[in-house]
This record gives structure tokens, C-alpha cells and sequence, in this order.
């Protein structure tokens, strides 16, 4: 069986092997040629998936286990705050999102993000000297930045990345002009900065419900008239038309579209 795991830190999903059925969510000690590491399982994935796959599952995760994570985990907090140090001691324009050891401490995370690029050879050569241990550099970008720490969404609910969508999607404005939402930037965009996943959820139904909806603009015959339509509610089959000095809603069967 092949199964998708997720890490807490900034390194991305991996694909591992195992012989026993795993259910999701549950945390597992996995092992690559790198070393150890612990993880969570997102989901089972085909065994006919084209997949290079590096790790395998050692084990559910057990008591003794949760202990040495427990203390990875501070470990790991107290490698940032030193991490951060050296960041702030040499200049450089980056920001920190998160260290982690891996389960056998023969390796360190270091995931951060960089509005430029960032020359960090100085800094790799001193974290080496003060860890003593194989360093990994990896620059996220803020959606990967907001996935890690998490959060709360305009919605009330924890942020759809942290939770379930496994891979970001393409987000275009367009979609949200199909929606008929406020395109102002703060109402679109999610804590990453950047136009919210949410937007693509709802995006092929407004597409394919929209085909049978006349354009803006375009000029429609009603009972009251000829009209210019300038607004449309998809989600209640209506459409906004007006007519010289007042605007009126109509059912969309009650209107004829003029192409002409």
C-alpha cells in the first residue's frame, strides 16, 4: 500500500510504502535513506500512480515514541529561536518559519520565506558549526508559510490548507468576477496574502450555470421591454435588468436573450 504523509514542519508531503493498512490522520514512524522521521498519513494513494517513492512506513506511532517527539519538538523550538539569532546577527533579509529535527536528530529543517534572494552561504557554514549535524535550507512560498502555522479563514473555520487541500490550486480573479464577489484584495485574499483556495470550489458550477445566463451588457426583450442586463444572482436564476431611468429583477425564463 502506498500512502501520502504529511509533516508538521516546512518539508513537502512524501510518498511512503507499507504493509499494513494505515487509516488517516493516524501518525507513523517512517524511514528513508536520509533517516527517521514521524509523520501523519493524509490519504491512501493507487498503486498504479506513476510515483517515485523513497520512504517506507516503519510503524504507528507509540507511547515511547510520542515521548522522543515531545522532546524533538522542543528541541526543535529552541533551534529556531538560535536559528533566528543568526539570521538577525548576519542581515539577511529572511524570515523563519519553522525548525524541525527529524526523529533521529541526524537532520535539521530550516524552512523560511524571502521577498528577494537571499545569499545564506555564510549562514549554512554557521548553523553546520553550531548544530553539528546535516543542515536542509528550504524556501517556502506564503501559502506554504500560512499552511504550517494555520489559522483561522474569513469563514470562521481553520484554514482549508492546514486541513485538507493536500495541493494549492490555481486561483484565478476570474473566478471570483464569475462568482459576482467584491473584488476588493482584502475581501479575496486569504492570511497567506494571496487569492484564497476557496475560490475554486464553486468555480465549474458557476461556469456551467452561467452558459445559459445572457452576458453583461448584452440587451434582452422582457415583458416590460427591451432592457440592458447589468447584474446577475446565479444561485437564485435571476437577472437585473435595466430599462432608461429604473432597473428591474426577472426570473431567467421570463427573459428573451436578442443577440442581434
Amino acid at each position: 500500500m502506498i500512502y501520502e504523509i504529511k509533516f508538521a514542519h516546512g518539508e513537502s508531503n512524501v510518498f511512503a510504502i507499507s504493509d499494513i493498512e494505515l487509516a488517516p490522520q493516524t501518525e507513523v514512524i517512517l524511514r528513508s535513506d536520509k533517516g527517521n522521521f514521524y509523520g501523519k498519513i493524509v490519504r491512501e494513494i493507487s498503486e498504479e500512480a506513476n510515483l517515485e517513492i523513497h520512504h517506507t512506513i516503519v510503524r504507528e506511532v507509540n507511547e515511547d515514541d510520542l515521548q522522543v517527539i515531545a522532546k524533538l519538538e522542543e528541541r526543535s523550538k529552541q533551534a529556531k529561536d538560535k536559528v533566528r539569532q543568526l539570521v538577525i546577527e548576519q542581515g539577511l533579509e529572511m524570515k523563519i518559519i519553522d525548525v524541525a529535527y527529524n526523529f533521529d536528530q541526524m537532520q535539521l529543517f530550516i524552512s523560511f520565506t524571502a521577498e528577494n534572494r537571499v545569499d545564506f552561504r555564510l549562514l549554512l557554514r554557521e548553523l553546520a558549526t553550531t548544530f553539528r549535524i546535516r543542515i536542509e535550507l528550504r524556501q517556502i512560498g506564503p501559502r506554504d508559510a500560512a499552511k504550517i502555522h494555520g489559522g483561522l479563514g474569513p469563514c470562521g473555520r481553520p484554514l482549508c490548507c492546514s486541513e485538507f487541500v493536500y495541493e494549492f490550486p490555481n486561483v484565478s480573479i476570474k473566478m471570483a468576477k464569475n462568482q459576482n464577489l467584491s473584488l476588493k484584495q482584502n475581501k479575496l485574499n486569504g492570511l497567506c496574502g494571496r487569492l484564497m483556495c476557496c475560490l475554486t470550489y464553486e468555480d465549474s458550477f458557476y461556469k456551467e450555470a452561467q452558459q445559459l445566463f445572457p452576458d453583461f451588457g448584452e440587451f434582452v426583450t422582457t415583458s416590460e421591454g427591451k432592457g440592458k442586463v447589468v447584474g446577475l444572482n446565479v444561485l437564485k436564476n435571476r437577472v437585473k435588468i435595466r430599462f432608461g431611468e429604473y432597473s428591474k429583477d426577472f426570473e431567467l425564463a421570463e427573459i428573451e436573450v436578442n443577440h442581434g
